[in-house]
């Protein structure tokens, strides 16, 4: 009896003649790649219908079980010339028993873009950091930051000098001493750490009581009828006449302020008083 190939595909690899499978259809198999050797292949799919007509599609695949392979140095189609440096690696492999993430990894030098933004962040954080960091108290007074006070001078980039202004030695000492509790904009934080803006303290025209709160602190007492939980701590340790005063004279001319200015003399009155008592 012969054999009925009506309505019958069959699958043949590259070209051999002989089919890997004849199934009717419709046909799933599994094709396995592990017994072909890497490299382009063909896929040939011929379907007979019931009256004889063939139907043939042919399907060009690549298999790729070995190692990955990595070429540095040379692509496609390249025109050389003399001696060309190439780096070759090789890693996975669809038999291979074990991944090494070492080898998956071709070294390569750090691109031009990357040292390009590199440079552009260190030198915007180099001016940053120029701009906003100040000196710690300590070491404020020193040479190597050149905070002078009194009749000393500040050094300007032309190699001349020039006084330094009482002001903005009291801006920056009110900065790195009182801002953070008292703000910048003299505001404070509501009931927690009063107003220095309209402070009757501050805009009284007698400074005593406003040097002796700098100096020594002070906890527990309403200001403008208004308790505040934070108490404020006493400076005469860390701050000297001349500070006191410079901070002084900055709260009491800040942010609509206008009181009579002091002396560092007289804030070391303040000082001997509240010492002997």
């Amino acid at each position: 009896m012969a054999e009925d190939n009506s309505n019958l595909i069959h699958v043949y690899l590259d070209d051999q003649e002989e089919p890997i499978v004849s199934y009717r259809p419709p046909v799933r198999f599994e094709l396995d790649t592990t017994q072909l050797e890497d490299g382009p292949h063909t896929l040939k799919v011929v379907a007979t219908d019931a009256t004889g007509h063939k139907g043939v599609r042919t399907i060009p695949f690549e298999v790729r079980n070995g190692p990955g392979i990595d070429v540095e140095g040379l692509q496609d189609n390249d025109t050389l010339d003399g001696k060309v440096p190439i780096l070759l690696n090789a890693y996975g492999g669809a038999k291979e028993p074990y991944w090494e993430p070492s080898r998956a990894e071709t070294p390569a030098p750090v691109p031009t873009w990357a040292w390009v933004l590199l440079l552009v962040v260190v030198a915007w954080s180099t001016f940053y950091i120029a701009q906003q960091w100040n000196a710690p108290d300590e070491f404020a007074n020193s040479p190597t930051y050149s905070l002078f006070y009194g009749d000393q001078a500040t050094p300007q980039p032309s190699g001349e000098v020039a006084p330094r202004s009482k002001a903005n030695i009291g801006a920056t000492l009110y900065r790195t001493s009182c801002s953070s509790c008292h703000q910048n904009n003299g505001e404070g934080v509501a009931g927690a750490f009063p107003p220095l803006a309209g402070d009757p303290v501050v805009t009284d025209e007698d400074p005593t009581r406003h040097i002796e709160i700098i100096l020594f602190g002070m906890q527990g007492e309403p200001i403008d009828g208004v308790e505040y939980s934070a108490a404020m701590p006493p400076f005469s340790e860390q701050l000297s006449d001349q500070e006191v005063a410079a901070i002084v004279n900055h709260e009491r001319t800040s942010w609509g302020n206008d009181a009579p200015t002091v002396t560092a003399e007289q804030v070391q009155k303040v000082r001997a008083e509240g010492t002997s008592n």
